[in-house]
């Protein structure tokens, strides 16, 4: 094996969500940068499923798994702190080894920890995992300082965690009129339409989201489009047949700037974010969010979103409306390159 940091790529294997989509993007600016790595990733048949060429993701050593996810866990706690020996281990996508020798791991957030109800068996199971290896890590990285000091209080060392801001990737523009206008018809989208992602996931409240927009119907005839896709570690979450409601499943990336930019607004209602992206790239596409008022919120937007309070149905009902007649603005997306992300996180890294 070559010298340089060992990057667990078991997330380069699975599809890109947002977590998956940070740590692609901040791997990919660090490589960039000249830091040297060395991906190894489970082989097949642990992702048979959806399972992604390791050659068109960059992965330099596959060391066997065994099927399904139980057997791509055991081969994060196991085969892979033997494949990286003494070298550093560094681990983008919450989850890490907790014996390995010399571990770095990223912890996007603790939602399990803070909101087991939201959660699964399986998903409260990666929680406490990732929170194990965060105590045991000779290197902590968040992505903001809210979830840094959620470690903390939770009994991972604060002198070791850094901060690592995520970036809006450059991809991230308005959609050309063409593309708009194709993915209207294809889905049919004649009406003025809000947009919810990750409707699957029951910390980002769907239900306020609907029930707003059942209030509004009446007064503003308008879409809510659902974006995402149900995970075996989320609890379950009621969709019902709300008024205008529109479920589009998963959908590429081209296809969600699409959405994005020809959306009347993104909405984002959530209760719980380790950053929450999402709103900033609606802003890079020319749309505005209307975004739940928490403190890890007003961080990663720095002050320049609209927020709504969490769960309070009569004033996203209202800030629905606004969005819907065009009287919010998109304000300016804060200067931050996923180089910049990079520099900070080769900085954070234990080189000795």
């Amino acid at each position: 094996m070559s010298s340089g940091v060992v990057v667990n790529g078991r997330f380069l294997l699975v599809p890109r969500t947002g977590l998956q989509r940070v740590a692609h993007d901040l791997l990919s600016a660090a490589q960039g940068l000249g830091l040297e790595t060395h991906v190894v990733a489970p082989g097949r048949p642990a992702y048979d499923e959806g399972a992604v060429d390791v050659e068109q993701v960059g992965v330099d050593r596959v060391v066997p798994a065994a099927p399904g996810r139980a057997g791509a866990l055991a081969w994060e706690q196991v085969e892979l702190p033997l494949a990286a020996g003494r070298r550093r281990l560094l681990s983008l996508a919450n989850l890490a080894p907790i014996v390995a020798a010399r571990s770095t791991v990223m912890v996007h957030d603790i939602a399990p920890i803070v909101g087991p109800q939201w959660f699964t068996g399986s998903g409260r199971l990666h929680g406490r995992i990732a929170l194990a290896a965060a105590r045991r890590a000779e290197r902590v990285l968040t992505v903001s300082s809210v979830v840094r000091d959620e470690l903390a209080s939770r009994g991972v060392p604060a002198e070791r965690v850094a901060v690592v801001r995520p970036a809006v990737d450059a991809s991230w523009r308005p959609a050309a009129q063409a593309a708009v206008a194709a993915l209207r018809d294809k889905h049919d989208l004649t009406r003025p339409y809000l947009l919810f992602v990750g409707w699957a996931d029951p910390r980002k409240d769907l239900a306020t989201a609907l029930a707003a927009s059942e209030r509004l119907q009446a007064s503003v005839p308008h879409d809510l489009v659902l974006v995402g896709r149900a995970l075996p570690s989320f609890a379950a979450v009621d969709v019902g047949a709300a008024p205008g409601r529109r479920m589009l499943g998963f959908v590429s990336d081209d296809d969600l700037r699409a959405l994005v930019t020809g959306a009347a607004g993104l909405l984002y209602p959530t209760r719980y974010e380790g950053f929450g992206l999402p709103p900033l790239e609606a802003w890079a596409c020319g749309t505005p969010a209307l975004v739940a008022d928490l403190p890890v919120l007003r961080e990663s937007g720095q002050g320049r979103a609209t927020y709504v309070p969490v769960g309070d149905v009569t004033a996203w009902a209202e800030a629905m409306r606004a969005v819907l007649a065009g009287e919010i603005g998109v304000p300016e997306l804060p200067e931050w390159t996923w180089t910049d992300a990079a520099r900070q996180l080769i900085a954070a890294l234990p080189l000795a």
